[in-house]
């Protein structure tokens, strides 16, 4: 299973403009510029109390400026704190309340500007339509960002929805590849573990070979597993690759038990120690060290040091991307990848397997 370069990883997309931002920002501008224009003749009567108009319209243009950009930033937190898809009614409930009472506090203020400062009118009656038409105008182009905002996220699931059935489908072809025949495969390594159970060294390698495709075939068909569970089969695993390196190979486990009924997907932490494996250098004068802790916010961290080969494979990116995809399908949470100090560094985040 291929996974990525430490070199080449790009943990934080560029921040660049989304498509059609400009234009989004011009209609903008336009928008508010007409309503203002419009607003000063219906609000205000524009004669009345010789305000004049560019006042009027000044007065106007702060006002619609600050419904338009302020339900945008409403609605945008709206959908980063409440899921589209699973808490519905909590975003709707939160997104008109907000508006609510943002449109209002405007209202009020633009009201209060315009008796105190351009000496106009305005009947009780007037203040309450002036309230109720900035409402429903507010409401009509929020509706209009709220429906593009969910279009947005659901095509962003979709694509995501693929993209890890794709890696599902991946990381099943890669176990059937090496599954063979897990029977015969089996039978055979018990043999082996009685030919040489003179040996501890060799019982336990071959134990933690057959441990390691055991777990393989058992989890392929599941999404999350215990902490617990990948810590054994890592362990596994580095003593497998410790029998080859021995001390040029130094792996550290930090991880209290009081984390261990947390979940994650399968067979990730084998692949970040393979990973490290992989890309550095392992030798007397360089030993590789990688560390396994956990941290009080709810992370895994895997942590080694950085001493890239000369002669490797070009990687694809397709080992952490498969599990970052993972994450942000079962979690909806992101994996944290840092290459600095000369140590390279990939934080996973736990979360609660359900029953």
């Amino acid at each position: 299973m291929k996974t990525s370069s430490p070199e080449t990883i790009d943990c934080a997309p560029a921040l660049q403009p989304p498509p059609g931002h400009l234009r989004e920002v011009i209609i903008r501008i336009v928008g508010i510029t007409v309503i203002s224009a419009v607003s000063v003749f219906l609000d205000f009567g524009f004669a009345q109390g010789g305000a004049g108009y560019m006042k009027a319209f000044l007065l106007s243009f702060i006002r619609t400026a600050l419904i338009w950009n302020g339900s945008m930033l409403i609605i945008q937190y709206a959908i980063r704190r409440f899921s589209v898809f699973k808490e519905t009614a909590k975003l709707i409930a939160f997104q008109v309340i907000a508006l609510c009472i943002f449109v209002m506090l405007v209202e009020l203020g633009e009201i209060y500007s315009a008796e105190h400062f351009l000496k106009v009118s305005i009947s009780k009656s007037d203040k309450t339509a002036l309230i109720i038409g900035s409402l429903l105008i507010t409401f009509m182009i929020s509706s209009i960002y709220a429906s593009v905002a969910f279009f947005i996220q659901w095509k962003e699931n979709l694509l995501r929805t693929q993209a890890l059935e794709k890696a599902n489908l991946e990381a099943r072809y890669d176990t059937l590849r090496n599954q063979v025949n897990p029977h015969f495969l089996f039978n055979s390594l018990n043999t082996l573990l009685m030919l040489v159970n003179d040996n501890p060294v060799a019982s336990r390698y071959v134990e933690s070979i057959s441990e390691i495709m055991r777990y393989m075939l058992q989890s392929r068909d599941k999404e999350a597993v215990l902490l617990r569970d990948e810590l054994n089969i890592a362990r596994d695993y580095v003593f497998i690759q410790q029998s080859r390196f021995g001390d040029k190979l130094q792996v550290e486990f930090d991880v209290p038990e009081k984390y261990y009924h947390y979940a994650m997907p399968p067979l990730a932490l084998q692949m970040l120690l393979e990973n490290a494996i992989k890309h550095n250098v392992v030798s007397k004068d360089d030993p590789l060290r990688v560390r396994v802790y956990a941290i009080d916010n709810l992370f895994v961290v895997i942590e080694n040091t950085v001493k890239a080969k000369i002669d490797k494979d070009p990687s694809t990116g397709v080992g952490l991307n498969n599990i970052r995809n993972r994450y942000i399908h079962l979690a909806g949470k992101d994996i944290i990848v840092k290459n600095e100090n000369s140590k390279f560094v990939v934080m996973l985040p736990l979360f609660e397997k359900s029953i």
